[in-house]
């Protein structure tokens, strides 16, 4: 493979056909993997959800937004919360947006995640990569996708400023956003780390929608998508705060 074909592959991935057979396997997965994950949050770990009420009442479409610190947050996070609502319909699993590199090894893994839906992302290639397009299209289709506004982990724990990538997705697709805020995840699995540690303290804190209509009327372009993330960064800080004082 030359290093032009490697530089674009991505580009290369096929959206599976959501076919009744596909769908009856990203069930059966999804429902395996959250066996997995409740162990892990559950019982090896002590996790604490706030506000799981508001993903029961909302209806999709709308972007799942959250913070990000591990390579397996959405699937920690996405599992917990949604396995029952996606009872009533498949569109209530979320699409998780990973990085290329991390999650498309090889074909087995790259099989295993298309069923969980996954719309891979590469770093580096900018908000207008094919699978961004995608992202949008799934929402525009009705669906929920789980998008981390920061673009990338932070390192420290600390939450940082929100990329305009999202706030593109969010104006061509016009779907709220229900903000998410967690802690504890980063202490179970470090960076560089892919084997889950035991006996940490997880939160998970979920706030009301937020809607963006008066960005809507204003021009399409990079200013307004960073207000959009801007906005969706100061709603996940105070989540933050909010989770401090419950805790408190």
């Amino acid at each position: 493979m030359t290093e032009e074909e490697k530089k674009n592959i991505v580009d290369q991935w096929k959206v599976p056909e959501e076919t009744f057979i596909f769908k009856l396997i990203s069930k059966l997965l999804t429902f395996m993997t959250t066996l997995f994950v409740w162990i892990i949050m559950y019982v090896l770990n002590r996790s604490k959800f706030y506000g799981k009420e508001v993903i029961m009442k909302e209806s999709a479409p709308y972007v799942f937004a959250s913070n990000h610190t591990t390579i397996f947050d959405s699937g920690f996070i996405d599992c917990t919360l949604f396995l029952k609502k996606s009872l009533i319909s498949y569109r209530y699993l979320p699409y998780h947006t990973p990085e290329y590199g991390n999650f498309y090894k090889n074909t087995l893994l790259a099989w295993y995640m298309d069923h969980v839906k996954c719309i891979p992302l590469e770093r580096g290639k900018g908000i207008d990569q094919f699978a961004q397009k995608i992202v949008t299209q799934k929402l525009k289709e009705g669906n929920i996708v789980h998008i981390f506004p920061e673009g990338t982990r932070s390192r420290s724990g600390e939450l940082l400023a929100g990329k305009a990538g999202v706030g593109k997705r969010i104006y061509e697709s016009r779907v709220k956003v229900i903000p998410c805020y967690h802690e504890g995840l980063r202490g179970m699995l470090p960076v560089g780390k892919t084997i889950p540690k035991f006996g940490n303290k997880i939160r998970v804190i979920i706030g009301e929608p937020i809607y963006f209509d008066e960005y809507f009327e204003m021009e399409n372009v990079p200013e307004t998508w960073k207000k959009i993330s801007d906005r969706i960064m100061t709603e996940i800080n105070k989540l933050k705060e909010k989770l401090h004082e419950l805790e408190a």
